[in-house]
């Protein structure tokens, strides 16, 4: 018989990915300012966290607007209207050395899960095509799957921000179905949030591995959509899971 699925798409930060942000550090809106104000662009360190929470409501109520259901943006365009408020325009180069420059003031960590990079070989060498559906930006993302090494195993990369559509809409998962020119049934999705990724591929006829993470919703309720969880979230147990039920070996177990 044949493998169970040809495509394996994964869920980037809380399932390869393990992440601590804090965007309310002051010295963030600090040192941001300070980037801004070298630009000609003058705003206190609070006016300006002020500032961009206005702008990302803004832009999300904008796309609510346009009937998108569960909406993203596209932070460049944030920190493009920062500036451009204030009278000032700038490169595009500029607007990616600030989008670089706030995440790495608001990062704590980045890095991947263990056994992760040992999983994507795995899935690999057994030609499985891999991919990334992500509630992510473009602007912050792209840089942390080449600092981490989870790029040169992804086959196909989408990105929210990209689409201004996020996980669970069943919208964005059919673009990825769509584009790669596959069925829901030759998938199987790898997440750790219950809603966006377990509902959301479930709404599209996708199977998926539930993985209980520390960047996981604490409390969640019985998840009946999974074909299987994985509470301890731990990713030598999932790598054993597939080869058992075949998907590493090219037949189902006996």
């Amino acid at each position: 018989m044949q493998r169970p699925y040809t495509t394996i798409i994964f869920d980037l930060y809380g399932t390869l990915l393990d992440i601590h942000t804090d965007e309310d550090r002051p010295e963030l809106w600090e040192k941001l300012a300070h980037f801004y104000a070298l630009h000609g662009a003058h705003y206190q360190a609070d006016a300006l966290k002020e500032a961009y929470l206005e702008q990302v409501q803004a832009q999300l109520e904008k796309q609510k607007n346009k009937g998108t259901d569960y909406p993203d943006i596209d932070i460049l365009k944030v920190f493009k209207r920062l500036f451009s408020s204030a009278d000032v325009k700038v490169s595009s180069q500029t607007l990616r050395e600030v989008a670089r420059l706030f995440r790495i003031l608001s990062l704590e960590y980045v890095k991947p899960y263990p056994v992760a990079i040992e999983l994507l070989e795995a899935l690999k060498a057994h030609d499985l095509k891999i991919l990334l559906l992500s509630n992510a930006q473009t602007a912050f993302t792209m840089d942390e799957l080449k600092a981490t090494g989870i790029l040169p195993y992804l086959d196909s990369i989408y990105l929210s921000s990209e689409y201004r559509v996020c996980k669970p809409s069943p919208h964005y998962f059919n673009i990825l179905l769509t584009e790669e020119e596959l069925s829901p049934e030759e998938c199987l999705f790898i997440g750790n949030d219950h809603i966006a990724d377990i509902e959301g591929a479930s709404g599209v006829g996708m199977d998926s591995v539930y993985l209980h993470t520390n960047c996981s919703q604490q409390d969640v309720p019985e998840i009946t959509g999974a074909k299987w969880q994985l509470m301890n979230g731990d990713l030598g147990e999932l790598l054993a899971i597939l080869t058992a039920e075949g998907v590493l070996r090219g037949l189902h177990a006996d």
